[in-house]
């Protein structure tokens, strides 16, 4: 056996045994959930700087692309958001949540397991002037809160779901 034809056959049997993979750059899978989160205005516009004043909504939104159901752990999922939808500064110092609150009985509406190529869509909102929770959402925001001083801002989350965790970072300006 020659030199390549044996380089050749140990290649296929370390790829075989995932030793070799393509990295996720080099191949374009569809992702079986997408998570999204974003920061939009009062008028429901995507944007990423906010006055003082201003109510700052976090739109969330989960998608299920597969043809299967994916289950969720309730208590698992809550754990997780409690944990881990936190809001920082841009020198990494904790300045809290996003809402107020969760309530629990919409909470387990969105913790229900998700059908195939379903998806869920919620918005929590940092108000500093009041406000009502937004319809359909687990997370409360009717706590009137101080406005953010002037600065940079981010959201940190991470949402594990059909056994993929999806972590994200959300930035935004405070002028």
């Amino acid at each position: 056996m020659s030199l390549r034809s044996l380089l050749f056959l140990l290649m296929q049997i370390a790829m075989g045994m995932g030793l070799i993979s393509c990295s996720s750059d080099e191949v374009d899978e569809p992702q079986a959930v997408d998570v999204s989160l974003k920061t939009l205005n009062e008028n429901g516009e995507l944007t990423s700087v906010f006055k003082n004043e201003d109510n700052i909504y976090f739109d969330l939104s989960v998608n299920n692309n597969t043809n299967d159901t994916i289950f969720i752990n309730e208590r698992y999922f809550l754990e997780e958001v409690l944990s881990s939808f936190k809001l920082y500064s841009s020198s990494g110092a904790f300045v809290g949540y996003p809402f107020s609150g969760i309530e629990l009985v919409k909470f387990r509406d969105m913790a229900n397991n998700m059908k195939p190529h379903e998806s869920r869509h919620w918005q929590c909102v940092y108000t500093t002037h009041p406000s009502e929770t937004a319809p359909n959402s687990p997370f409360k925001s009717d706590t009137v809160r101080e406005p953010f001083p002037k600065g940079d801002y981010y959201l940190l989350y991470s949402l594990t779901l059909s056994n993929v965790t999806k972590t994200g970072k959300v930035e935004f300006r405070i002028k």
